[in-house]
C-alpha cells in the first residue's frame, strides 16, 4: 500500500510539473514575436490584408523566368534581368489578386457557354482566332470545328502532356483578358460628361486673348543682392515641408579593385593555346572541338570569298592547303586566336529564295507545325502556288505580303540552318529546315554564278585572371578592409594613403537592385539594408572586382531634413526674393513702355494665349502666366505676375467672344476618350491604394 501510494504522489507530482510546464510555454508563445530574420519569413508581402507566400510568388518567378529562357535562347540570364523578370512577376501577381478581388465583388466571370463561344463559336476571341492549329491549312482561315476537334481529341494524342499544360495555360490568359475586358468596359460606361463640361472644354481651345507683355528676368539681379538667411530658408523649409518627402534610403561611399590579367596570365594563354594547334589540324569534326574549346561562343563558320573574309589574318590561308592552321595570333586585345582551313569549295556567290515560316506556339507543338509544314510542301508539289500559301500562312510577315520573296542574298546573311539550305539547294528544290525561328519550307528560285570560297574555323582564347591573380587583388581588399576594421584607420584617409579612387551613390534604397558602377551589386545593398551609418563591409567580389564599402548616412522615412535640401531651397528663396524686388519696383502698372524702359527691356506685343495650352510663344511654360492673362480685363493692365523665369505684366488687347451655346457632342467625344485612355490605369491605381500592398522583398532578394 505505502509503495502504491508512494506512486499516486509522485504521478501528482508528475503532472504539477508538466501542468507548469504547459502554463510556462502558453506564456512563452503568448509573448513570442515573429522572428526578423527575413531567411525564416514564410512572406514576402502582404495585399487585402492577405499573406503572400515566399513558396507560391518563386514559382511563378522560376514560371517567368522558363518563358524568359525559351524566348530568348542565345542570351545569357544576368541577375540584373532576373530581377526584372522578379518585378514584372510582382507587378503581375498584384494586379491578378487585386482585379480578382474587385471581379468578384462585381460578379464579373465567364460562363462555360460564353467560353464555348468564345473559342469556337460566332463570336471567337481574336487570340483563338489567330491560334494557326485551329485554322484551315490552305485558306488560313479560323475554324471553330477545329477548335473543338483538337481540344476533344488533341491532348489524348500528346503522350508527354505538354499540350494540355500549355493550353492550360493560355485559358488562364485568355479568360483573364475577357474579364478585363468587362471590367473595363463597366469603368468606361461609368465616365459622362455634361453639356457644361464640353462648352467649357471647346473654349479652352479656341477662344483666343490677344496681349502685351514686359517680361523682367530674374537674371537681372545678382544672387549676391539676395542672399537668403537661415530665418528666411527655415520659414520657407516650414512652410513647404509637404512637398519634400523621401523614402528611408543610404549613401554610400566603396572603394574597387578591379581585377586585371597579369604578365603571367596572358603567357599561360598563349601556352594553353598553342597546344590545341596540332589537334586542330588533324581533328576532323572541327565544329566540335572549337566548341569546346573557343571562349567565343558566337562564333559562326560560313563560306565567304577572299574579299568577304571577316579576318584579314585568314588570307594567309585562302589558298593555302586544306587543314592548314594558322596562329596562335592575337586577333584583339586580350584574346588569342588559331585559325583553320576547314573546307574549300565553290558555291554560288548570292542566291534567290522565298519561304513559309510556322512557329511552335502554347497550343502549336513542333509536330503539329511539321505536319502543317508537310502538308503545304504536297500541296505545291501538287501544283497549287507557292506565292499565295506564302501570304496565307506564313509566319514571316515582312516576306509574306510579297509571296515568300526574299529577294536576293548573300552567304552568312541567314541563320546556318537555312543558309546552308539555300546554298546546297539546285534552283527549284523545296526543302524544310527548322531553325531558331520556327521551321522554314524553301525554295530556291535563282542562283548566281559559282566561286571559290573556303570556311575558316577558328579558337578564341581570352587572357583571363589566374586564381592566383584573383587571391593577390583580394587580399589588397581585405588588407584595406582590415586596417579600418581592426585598427581604426578612417576610411578617406586610407583612400589618399594608397592613392585609390573613391566611389559613391546616394539615397540608395532597400529595393535598389544594384549600384551605380557596379553591375550585379544587389548583394551589396542588403548589406546596407542591414547596416547603420559607419559601417565598414566585408570585401564583396562582382565579377571581376572586389569591393570594400562604407555607409556614411542614413535618411529616415518622412520629411527631408533642411541640410539635405538647404541648396535647393536656397535657389527657391532666392527665386522669390527676386520676384519679390522686381515686383516693388514696379511703381506704374499703366504703362508697359514706361516698364520696360525702368527694367531695360522691351514691350513684346499681339502673343494670343489660349486656356488649353499653358505654353507662350517665346517664352515657354508658364500656367501662372497664361491664368493670370485670362483673369485680366480687356484693355487693363495686370498687376506683376510670377513665373517660372521672370515676372510678367500683361497688357490685354482683345478677347474672343465666348461660345455660350452651340453643340459640343464633338468635344464629348473627345473627352471621353481622353478619360478612357486614362480610366482603366486610374481605376487600378485607386484599388492598388486601397489594397495595401506591403513589398518585402527587399528582405529575401
Amino acid at each position: 500500500m505505502a509503495t502504491l501510494q508512494k506512486i499516486r504522489n509522485q504521478t501528482k507530482l508528475l503532472l504539477f510539473v508538466i501542468g507548469l510546464g504547459l502554463i510556462t510555454m502558453m506564456l512563452m508563445f503568448s509573448e513570442w514575436k515573429p522572428n526578423n530574420n527575413p531567411s525564416a519569413s514564410i512572406f514576402v508581402g502582404e495585399v487585402l490584408g492577405e499573406d503572400v507566400l515566399r513558396q507560391e510568388f518563386e514559382q511563378k518567378v522560376d514560371e517567368g523566368i522558363e518563358n524568359w529562357k525559351a524566348q530568348n535562347q542565345q542570351t545569357v540570364l544576368t541577375q540584373t534581368t532576373t530581377a526584372q523578370i522578379r518585378s514584372q512577376i510582382w507587378d503581375q501577381y498584384v494586379r491578378e489578386l487585386i482585379m480578382e478581388d474587385e471581379y468578384k465583388k462585381l460578379g464579373i466571370g465567364v460562363s462555360d457557354d460564353e467560353w464555348m463561344e468564345r473559342i469556337s463559336g460566332f463570336n471567337v476571341h481574336p487570340e483563338v482566332s489567330r491560334i494557326q492549329l485551329f485554322q484551315d491549312p490552305i485558306t488560313g482561315v479560323f475554324d471553330g470545328n477545329r477548335a473543338v476537334q483538337y481540344l476533344q481529341q488533341g491532348f489524348d494524342q500528346d503522350q508527354t502532356g505538354d499540350a494540355r499544360t500549355r493550353w492550360i495555360g493560355f485559358q488562364k490568359y485568355l479568360i483573364g483578358l475577357i474579364k478585363t475586358s468587362k471590367y473595363n468596359a463597366l469603368v468606361n460606361k461609368a465616365i459622362y460628361v455634361t453639356d457644361e463640361e464640353a462648352r467649357i472644354d471647346f473654349n479652352s481651345n479656341s477662344q483666343n486673348v490677344t496681349f502685351n507683355y514686359v517680361a523682367i528676368p530674374f537674371t537681372s539681379i545678382d544672387d549676391a543682392d539676395v542672399e537668403p538667411t537661415e530665418s528666411e530658408l527655415n520659414t520657407y523649409y516650414n512652410n513647404h515641408k509637404d512637398d519634400y518627402t523621401q523614402d528611408a534610403s543610404k549613401d554610400v561611399d566603396f572603394v574597387v579593385y578591379s581585377v586585371v590579367p597579369s604578365v603571367e596570365d596572358d603567357a599561360t594563354t598563349k601556352a594553353e593555346i598553342t597546344d590545341l594547334v596540332a589537334d586542330f589540324e588533324i581533328f576532323e569534326d572541327y565544329e566540335l572541338m572549337a566548341r569546346r574549346n573557343s571562349d567565343n561562343t558566337n562564333s559562326r563558320f560560313i563560306f565567304s570569298t577572299e574579299d568577304g573574309l571577316q579576318d584579314q589574318k585568314w588570307k594567309e590561308l585562302f589558298n593555302a592547303k586544306e587543314g592548314t592552321v594558322y596562329g596562335p595570333y592575337q586577333a584583339s586585345q586580350g584574346v588569342y586566336r588559331i585559325a583553320k582551313l576547314a573546307a574549300v569549295q565553290n558555291r554560288a556567290d548570292s542566291v534567290e529564295a522565298r519561304h513559309i515560316l510556322i512557329k511552335p506556339t502554347q497550343t502549336m507543338s513542333m509536330d503539329s507545325v511539321n505536319k502543317k509544314i508537310d502538308a503545304l510542301k504536297l500541296a505545291i508539289e501538287g501544283g497549287a502556288d507557292f506565292a499565295d500559301l506564302a501570304q496565307k500562312n506564313s509566319e514571316d510577315k515582312g516576306s509574306a505580303i510579297k509571296g515568300g520573296d526574299l529577294e536576293w542574298f548573300s552567304e552568312g546573311a541567314m541563320v546556318d540552318e537555312f543558309n546552308e539550305a539555300c546554298f546546297t539547294s539546285n534552283r527549284g528544290d523545296l526543302s524544310v529546315v527548322t531553325s531558331q525561328f520556327g521551321v522554314h519550307l524553301i525554295e530556291v528560285t535563282k542562283t548566281s554564278r559559282k566561286v571559290k570560297k573556303v570556311k575558316i574555323a577558328y579558337i578564341d582564347r581570352v587572357v583571363e585572371p589566374s586564381t592566383e591573380t584573383f587571391n593577390t587583388y583580394y587580399s589588397q581588399a581585405a588588407q584595406f578592409a582590415g586596417k579600418i576594421l581592426n585598427e581604426g584607420v578612417a576610411f578617406d584617409s586610407l583612400i589618399a594613403k594608397n592613392n585609390l579612387v573613391k566611389r559613391s551613390d546616394s539615397k540608395v534604397t532597400s529595393d535598389k537592385q544594384a549600384i551605380v558602377g557596379l553591375p550585379n551589386s544587389r548583394e551589396m545593398v542588403r548589406w546596407m539594408n542591414t547596416n547603420e551609418a559607419g559601417s565598414v563591409s566585408e570585401v564583396f567580389q562582382f565579377e571581376n572586382s572586389y569591393v570594400v564599402a562604407y555607409l556614411t548616412k542614413e535618411y529616415e522615412e518622412g520629411t527631408t531634413e533642411l541640410e539635405d535640401i538647404k541648396e535647393q531651397i536656397s535657389a527657391l528663396v532666392i527665386k522669390e526674393k527676386k520676384a519679390n524686388k522686381i515686383t516693388e519696383s514696379i511703381t506704374a502698372t499703366n504703362d508697359l513702355a514706361s516698364i520696360a524702359s525702368s527694367n531695360s527691356t522691351t514691350v513684346v506685343s499681339a502673343q494670343k494665349a489660349t486656356m488649353a495650352n499653358l505654353s507662350v510663344q517665346g517664352i515657354g511654360y508658364e500656367p501662372e502666366l497664361v491664368g493670370s492673362i485670362f483673369g485680366t480685363k480687356l484693355n487693363s493692365i495686370s498687376a506683376p505676375i510670377t513665373g517660372n523665369n521672370a515676372v510678367y505684366v500683361v497688357e490685354v488687347t482683345a478677347i474672343d467672344d465666348e461660345k455660350l451655346e452651340g453643340n459640343f457632342s464633338q468635344q464629348k467625344t473627345n473627352i471621353v476618350k481622353q478619360a478612357s485612355s486614362a480610366a482603366n490605369g486610374q481605376s487600378y491605381n485607386a484599388l492598388k491604394e486601397d489594397a495595401d500592398v506591403i513589398d518585402n522583398r527587399s528582405d529575401f532578394y
